[in-house]
């Protein structure tokens, strides 16, 4: 009677194959595994316990349960409003975030709404941005630095709250202003572009004209310098013929002076024009040596006043020639001859 019941068919041994099939599933269903872009948190009686990595891994099922999640993957949301600027312009501005999950624990267990707390912290640090940022700044080259500013602002403020996000960029929208005033808001970031393309003409032509004018400036001056050296080489060069006559005119001066005198006038003879005047047949005829040489606007002064009185425009004419430096040379050495 006793070896019936401990046979196939009696309860004891129904139950305990039960059992080992009861332990079987409960052993294979805590068996699971994490992909490689995953983690998983492991919890005992709803406390976490530990993160696993990629893999298969083990629990006891009832006992403990895990939370998996995408720890790799990138998500983005945008977010808008309307903000009043440091120079007290209302404009609506946009961000849009890129985030991941960096701290899978403290994601799941430090705040309630990880996804809320995000947005929240994204428009304290928008708004705190743009009340420290002018118009001007926000419209044109300054919206990357104003986009780093309020990235940074939102990574201190995740920090401190412990939310298990890594913001991986924020990247700032072109600003906009309020319906009612966009034409003007349009016109004034038209005028602005328009003040950055004179400013790039102006610095264009500045490129073009300044390396032409320096050029001028300094062929001038360097015209100027070769001047001024031939000029005192000239003077160099006066100063020491008439210092080598010197001892010869202190030894015989009438010679020398009249010497002077003959290569002085031979000199100015050579350098102009000569004119041969007929005072007694014909006063107003003139025999240029040179053809097409006209009178002078003084000579042809001097047929007029010649016809009126010759022996005037004689005298006159001597003096006015004595008046010039050559001829005040040729006066002082023919009185020196004298």
């Amino acid at each position: 009677m006793h070896s019936k019941n401990q046979g196939p068919g009696s309860p004891s041994f129904l139950a305990g194959g039960i059992g080992i099939v009861v332990l079987v599933f409960w052993l294979l269903s805590g068996i699971f595994i994490v992909q490689p872009a995953e983690q998983a948190a492991i919890l005992r009686f709803g406390k976490y316990v530990e993160t696993v990595g990629p893999g298969p891994h083990w629990i006891p099922s009832i006992i403990e349960k895990k939370v998996i999640m995408n720890v790799d993957r990138v998500s983005d949301y945008s977010y808008s409003g309307q903000m009043l600027t440091k120079d007290e312009n209302l404009v609506e501005v946009s961000i849009v975030v890129q985030y991941r999950i960096a701290d899978l624990s403290s994601y799941l267990f430090n705040v309630a709404d990880p996804e809320e707390s995000l947005r929240q912290a994204t428009s304290s640090a928008l708004r705190q941005v743009v009340g420290t940022t002018t118009l001007d700044q926000l419209i044109t080259a300054g919206r990357e630095v104003w986009g780093s500013q309020v990235q940074e602002s939102l990574v201190k403020i995740l920090e401190r709250y412990k939310t298990g996000i890594q913001i991986i960029s924020v990247a700032p929208q072109p600003a906009r202003a309020p319906k009612y005033v966009q034409s003007s808001f349009d016109d004034a970031i038209k005028a602005q572009e328009d003040e950055r393309r004179f400013i790039e003409q102006a610095r264009a032509y500045e490129a073009k004209v300044v390396p032409i004018a320096d050029g001028n400036a300094k062929r001038i001056a360097q015209e100027a310098q070769a001047f001024a050296k031939e000029v005192v080489l000239n003077a160099e060069g006066e100063t020491a013929e008439f210092l080598q006559l010197l001892p010869q005119y202190t030894q015989a001066p009438q010679i020398m002076a009249e010497r002077m005198y003959i290569e002085t006038v031979q000199k100015i003879m050579s350098d102009n024009p000569k004119v041969f005047i007929d005072a007694k047949n014909s006063p107003a005829m003139y025999l240029p040596f040179m053809k097409g040489m006209k009178p002078a606007k003084s000579e042809r002064k001097n047929q007029m006043r010649w016809k009126e009185n010759p022996v005037a425009v004689s005298t006159n004419t001597v003096g006015e020639q004595e008046g010039t430096p050559a001829q005040k040379v040729l006066r002082r050495m023919r009185r020196d001859v004298e």
